[in-house]
Parts: structure tokens; sequence; C-alpha cells
């Protein structure tokens, strides 16, 4: 009798019942290894989660560049950390694309009130927060408490209104309108 291999029945994997994108809750701050509290270095050592708002990351990639750029004309460090068109033609895409998102979405321009609002959303009185917590409340423009727990729904079991609502005045009171 000739028999197919086709036939011959094969153990196959069963599927995964739980996908990883189902575990990831932010509304319970399960978001996926990247943003585990604890991180490891590509040398095995054990680091604190870095979260950067988009002024933050805007106003790193500005001073990187400009370093960069200084050190290739020798020029001694300046406090200007703008950048001109000519470093936005020669940029690649990627980062010509990145830059110009962050400068609609960065909330904070001036280096200043960049590093005010970090010192807020960071002090001690915020230990609890989770850095990506941190990150998206000197992101968004929330004008209130219960925006600001609808966006970021793992507030709610860590503030009370009038908590948040004094923490989003304090970082307002730093906003690139006023």
């Amino acid at each position: 009798m000739n028999v197919s291999t086709s036939t011959v029945q094969q153990q196959r994997r069963k599927p995964t019942t739980v996908n990883a994108v189902q575990d990831e809750d932010a509304a319970q701050l399960k978001l996926g290894p990247e943003f585990d509290v604890t991180q490891y270095t590509h040398d095995g050592f054990e680091t604190a989660l870095t979260a950067l708002s988009t002024s933050e990351a805007r106003s790193l990639i500005n001073h990187t560049l400009k370093k960069r750029k200084n050190d290739a004309l020798g020029i001694e460090n300046t406090e200007d950390d703008t950048l001109d068109d000519e470093e936005e033609i020669n940029a690649n895409e990627v980062l010509r694309k990145t830059r110009e998102y962050m400068n609609i979405f960065s909330r904070f321009r001036e280096q200043q009130k960049v590093a005010a609002v970090a010192q807020i959303l960071r002090h001690q009185d915020n230990a609890d927060l989770h850095p990506f917590e941190i990150a998206q409340l000197g992101t968004l423009s929330c004008d209130g408490a219960e925006e600001a727990k609808t966006l970021i729904p793992s507030l709610a079991a860590k503030r009370t209104d009038a908590q948040l609502q004094e923490l989003l005045d304090l970082v307002r009171e730093h906003d690139r309108e006023n």
C-alpha cells in the first residue's frame, strides 16, 4: 500500500493561547520588557529604567547633534543647542522626521524649562510613579486630573484628583505658552 507522506499525521506545535500583545495593559503598567523598572545593560549590569518625555528627547538629540558638529569643526561647546537648516538638510531621513515630530510635539523647548519640569516630576514625592507615567505627564498637555487619568489610567490608583491636579499645575507653570 502506498502511503503518501502528506497523510502521515505529524505532531504540530499547538497555537499559543496567550498572545504577548494581550499581556500588555497600560492601565496596569504591563508595558512589556522594554519598560521594566529594572533594566540590564549589554554587559549584564542592572540599571534603572529611563523614560524620556518628548521635550527631554528633543533636548538630548539637539544637544548631541550640536556637540558632534562642534567636535567636527573643532569649536568649543556653546550654550545654544539650536541647529541650523544646513544640518537639517544633511540629516538622514529618519533623524529628520524624528526631529520634525519632536519640534511639533515638544511641550517645553527651552533647556531650563525642560530641566525644571523633569525635576518636578522626578521629585521624591513622585517616587511611586513609574518612569513611563512621569514621561507621559511631561509630554501630554493634560488640562486636569480627569484627563490625565483617562490618558494615563495607571495614575488613578496612585493619586487623588487633588494631588494630580497640584502636580499638573506645577508642570503647567513652565509650559511654553506661558
